[in-house]
């Protein structure tokens, strides 16, 4: 059997025109994932290999938390309201051959459906297996573009004109975000939110971090150099809740290894680096998850990196996470005589 017969190479874009003018909006919960699949396939092997795919844990987190919330549906449910969901993984049995295809505005605007088919549950498994992780790379990037939309539409138009006035650069900020300190080294954004849980009312912290430094070599893309980096900027400079406490990046907990976990990605047509990690502040106790992305500056003599970082100790960190690291994508790197178009 061959392996991902069209999952690169068959990208059907269904919406386009007049017929993605008539289609309801995509709908659902945030961080969702909706899998249509008998339940006969759903309490078996497939819907097995499906669960332990899509729940497996998100990287860089305090405490195990799955990658994306997952609801189950049979294939005569998948109608009306379901049928707009914003992410959905189509599984087919009794197919002629193996395919795993893309699909997007199929039956709703901003959606985004992944057929997985083959001929027997044996042969789907296989399928699945050998796909998985380019599924999940595509539900993920799809839910970073619907947070990227919503951040286009919330946007601090003032906050973002002082960034490209100061820093040039554009970040979609969105409003509620204030900034909390600036010098030459680094700019800290910060919004507090009052959530309720639990019965009670938390504050909850969202950060983020824009630093520059000079581009020395390609070891420059490695998760110790750029960790080092991120600390020096960060001693000293964001302050924690007790005197003299500050931010750094958790390394390890007794014997556990904590260093965060990085990749090479492509921002903006430009080579970038994406992390995930634990910070912590020294000498008091606060801490959670950050993401970061760097990229190379144009003139190929220094990086910027922005970063994302939540304190939310009551709740669930991943969807926090999931919109910085969508705020952060945003990222792009302007000419600083450029007339100031930010609306």
């Amino acid at each position: 059997m061959m392996k991902a017969l069209l999952f690169g190479a068959a990208l059907l874009v269904a919406g386009c025109g007049e017929r993605s003018k008539q289609l309801p909006a995509s709908a659902g919960g945030q961080e969702e994932v909706l899998v249509v699949m008998p339940n006969g396939h759903w309490e078996g092997e497939p819907g097995g290999l499906v669960r332990a795919a899509l729940e497996q844990p998100m990287p860089g987190m305090p405490q195990r938390e799955a990658l994306f919330r997952v609801a189950q549906c049979e294939p005569r449910a998948f109608s009306s309201m379901l049928q707009a969901h914003h992410s959905v993984v189509y599984a087919a049995f009794d197919e002629d051959s193996s395919s795993v295809t893309m699909l997007r505005d199929q039956h709703a605007r901003g959606q985004l459906l992944i057929r997985v088919g083959a001929a027997t549950p044996v042969a789907w498994n296989a399928l699945w297996s050998a796909n998985a992780q380019e599924v999940i790379a595509a539900l993920h990037e799809h839910q970073l573009a619907r947070i990227t939309e919503r951040l286009k539409r919330e946007r601090d138009a003032a906050l973002i004109s002082s960034l490209r006035s100061s820093l040039a650069i554009e970040l979609d900020v969105p409003v509620g975000y204030r900034v909390m300190k600036q010098d030459s080294v680094i700019t800290w954004l910060q919004r507090d939110r009052i959530v309720a849980g639990g019965g009670l009312d938390h504050n909850v912290i969202e950060g983020v971090l824009i630093h520059s430094h000079p581009y020395v070599s390609d070891s420059t893309w490695s998760v110790p150099y750029l960790v080092d980096l991120r600390d020096a900027s960060t001693r000293g400079r964001i302050d924690g809740p007790d005197p003299g406490s500050y931010m750094i990046v958790q390394r390890a907990f007794e014997q556990l290894d904590l260093m965060p976990n990085g990749r090479a990605v492509t921002h903006d047509g430009r080579f970038a680096y994406v992390m995930h990690g634990l910070y912590g502040m020294q000498g008091a106790k606060m801490g959670g998850p950050f993401v970061s992305l760097s990229i190379l500056h144009p003139s190929g003599d220094r990086i910027i990196t922005v970063e994302g970082f939540v304190y939310a100790p009551q709740f669930d960190k991943r969807p926090y996470v999931r919109e910085l690291e969508a705020l952060t994508r945003t990222l792009r790197i302007v000419d600083p005589n450029a007339k100031d178009k930010v609306q």
